[in-house]
């Protein structure tokens, strides 16, 4: 186990008046700071990815890794293609599905999901024009951290700047376990501390996104279909 994780965790135990463990096992407080950089990275676009989708001529969606939270950013044919979602389609335009073109302008996504897209306008059958790779930036779940008996678990993904936001996390999280009035109290401010420091890098996030990008050696399934084939998704 890493002294990073493991000084978070005593951190915590401090503030719970919990040095000795008598109140919460390690597997507890472990699991509540992997749940606390999953929360980070669901609201901050902390841990970016690279994916390349090379499209074919009538397939309409495409699966992006299982570890996709939102895409960031989309290129193709040396152009950025802005991401929208179906239900803006829907509204201003119904005939979208049939809409063909020669140049994609938009990445269709579903809000609630975005581990499913569909290149909008569909490529005119016949089409023998420009490349049509769409080159993908997006944000990812960090791998869980697990905790096993012997202690083996991985490390945080993101810095170590979020340390005291994480922390905070463990805090609030863990008080709510006992329920009484003084822990709910205590929860409460821990729980503001930490939403402070959210709410902070989520407006800074939009006015860049995060420059840390690791590209995956990820294979690409199309959605509509049961194979797995690097002769639509390339990743």
């Amino acid at each position: 186990m890493a002294e990073r994780e493991q000084g978070i965790v005593a951190e915590a135990r401090i503030t719970l008046n919990d040095v000795e463990k008598h109140r919460w096992t390690d597997e507890r407080l472990f699991k509540l700071l992997d749940d606390a950089q999953q929360e980070v990275c669901r609201n901050v676009p902390l841990i970016a990815k690279k994916v390349t989708i090379n499209t074919s001529i009538g397939t309409d969606e495409y699966r992006l890794p299982t570890d996709c939270l939102k895409v960031l950013t989309a290129r193709s044919g040396g152009l950025s293609i802005s991401t929208i979602s179906m239900e803006e389609l829907d509204h201003n335009n119904p005939g979208w599905e049939d809409t063909v073109g020669s140049q994609y302008t938009h990445l269709v996504v579903n809000n609630l999901s975005q581990q499913t897209i569909r290149p909008y306008p569909l490529m005119a059958t016949g089409y023998t024009g420009m490349n049509l790779d769409i080159k993908i930036r997006y944000s990812a779940k960090p791998i869980n951290l697990g905790f096993e008996i012997d202690d083996s678990m991985e490390e945080l993904a993101i810095s170590d700047t979020w340390d005291y936001g994480l922390t905070q996390y463990i805090i609030s999280k863990a008080f709510i376990d006992y329920g009484d009035e003084t822990s709910l109290s205590r929860a409460q401010i821990a729980d503001s501390l930490y939403n402070g420091i959210i709410g902070k890098a989520r407006q800074d996030s939009r006015k860049s996104f995060s420059k840390r990008v690791v590209t995956t050696g990820y294979q690409g399934r199309v959605a509509r279909g049961e194979y797995y084939g690097s002769g639509n998704c390339r990743y």
